[in-house]
This record gives C-alpha cells, structure tokens and sequence, in this order.
C-alpha cells in the first residue's frame, strides 16, 4: 500500500473508531463513501472535525444523548 494510500486508510479508520464511539455508527452505516472522505482528507480536515462536521450537517444524536452511552 502507497504511504499516500496508508495515511487515507489511517484517517478513515480513526474517523470511524470516533463516529462509532459518540453515535453508534460508521461511515459505512451513515452511508458516507471513500470519494466523500478523501475530500475532507485531502483538505488537512482531522477525523474529529470532519465527525462533528458530518454530526450537526445530518443531526445526528449521540449515545450519550440517548442513554446508550459505555455501549
């Protein structure tokens, strides 16, 4: 895998653990695609901006929010 290619896996990946963690969900379940991604991380966006970003554009709520939080 190219280091460009790794840094891009690395950052979906990190950006997946904070999604699952605060909402219960990956990019895969929000239905966000790698073309979509790669935007955000080609831009220097870290995982977490683009979580809170991709969380209030589409009104998501937390785990915490509904209880679920340590699931």
């Amino acid at each position: 895998m190219s280091g460009k290619r790794q840094e891009f896996a690395k950052w979906k990946a990190i950006a997946d653990s904070i999604m699952s963690k605060i909402y219960g969900i990956d990019r895969e379940d929000a239905g966000i695609d790698d073309e979509g991604l790669r935007s955000h991380w080609s831009a220097g966006e870290m995982p977490e901006s683009f979580v809170e970003w991709f969380a209030q554009k589409y009104d998501l709520i937390s785990k915490r929010d509904v209880g679920l939080e340590g699931w």
